[in-house]
């Protein structure tokens, strides 16, 4: 029995090192997983820092466009009301409409005389079959956005400062 028990404790000692020796094994795996867990926390940490940055500067970058197109409309509007005043066009003020992230857009209030020449100037060149009448109808907004579209202009289907500079350009370079 001794000699057993000798034997045994022996045995025991044994399997209880290589068990040790295995739970140190999984210790030193699981530390190395740790670590590498935790290297790639950071750099998706350093990663979002990054892109939280870029979305700072985008940010602001909007704001200053935002800024400019606004600043670009007075200007623009300014220029308008000038050659207005110098080409007697008409005598009535111009209107700025505003859209939150779309370049602001000016038009002019339009005679019936003038919407009329647009209307007649619109069918010259083919963009429907408008009644001139001086009258700013669903269908003259419908050839005012083909019109738009054939010249690279804002589909905006009123006759605004642009679309309107382009058709007295149009007519006058037809005429000539």
């Amino acid at each position: 029995m001794f000699t057993y028990s000798i034997l045994s404790a022996g045995s025991e000692e044994h399997d209880l090192r290589r068990e040790v020796s295995q739970l140190r094994q999984r210790i030193e795996t699981v530390t190395a997983e740790r670590d590498q867990q935790a290297q790639a926390n950071e750099q998706r940490i350093l990663a979002g820092q990054d892109l939280n940055t870029m979305l700072i500067s985008i940010e602001a970058a909007t704001e200053e466009l935002q800024r400019l197109n606004s600043l670009k409309a007075s200007v623009d509007q300014a220029i308008e009301q000038a050659r207005l005043q110098l080409t007697g066009v008409s005598e009535q003020s111009v209107d700025v409409t505003e859209s939150p992230t779309i370049s602001t857009t000016s038009s002019v209030r339009l005679s019936k005389q003038e919407i009329r020449a647009a209307q007649e100037a619109l069918v010259d060149f083919g963009y429907g079959k408008l009644k001139a009448d001086g009258s700013f109808g669903p269908s003259t907004r419908k050839a005012v956005k083909a019109f738009e579209r054939a010249n690279g202009l804002p589909v905006t289907g009123r006759l605004g400062t642009a679309t309107f500079r382009a058709l007295r350009t149009h007519t006058a370079s037809v005429a000539q």
